[in-house]
């Protein structure tokens, strides 16, 4: 029941506003169907040139998405050469610290003998 009255609402304040609009308009009938054609034929150009826009923004957002995707591929590619020169610059280096550390270790149990001993 009340959609019913919403709907007989809104369709008499459309007729209405719709007579309201065609007793104020500043043209005549003929003048204003012809100045809606020409309108229409206006916004019918904008709307493609719109169209065109888009295609063009959507042809350079995928280029930009597939050149980018190359990109981050090679510079993946390069990453992992970079980490992979970085392990094997550094593991010299590990080993050596290593080899200390073991010396440190087996001369503090050197000492720890001497003076258990004594």
């Amino acid at each position: 029941m009340k959609f019913k009255n919403f709907a007989v609402g809104f369709l008499v304040g459309a007729a209405g506003g719709t007579m309201i609009s065609l007793m104020n308009a500043p043209k005549s009938g003929s003048e204003l169907q012809s100045s809606l054609k020409s309108s229409s034929g206006d916004m019918k150009a904008q709307m493609d040139q719109l169209k065109i826009e888009a295609n063009e923004v959507k042809s350079s957002f995928l280029k930009t998405k597939h050149e980018s995707q190359e990109v981050f591929k090679t510079l993946g590619d390069e990453v992992k050469t970079m980490i992979s020169n970085y392990k094997a610059d550094i593991n010299p280096n590990i080993e050596h610290i290593q080899e200390n550390v073991e010396n440190i270790q087996n001369r503090v149990e050197e000492v720890q003998n001497t003076f258990t001993k004594d």
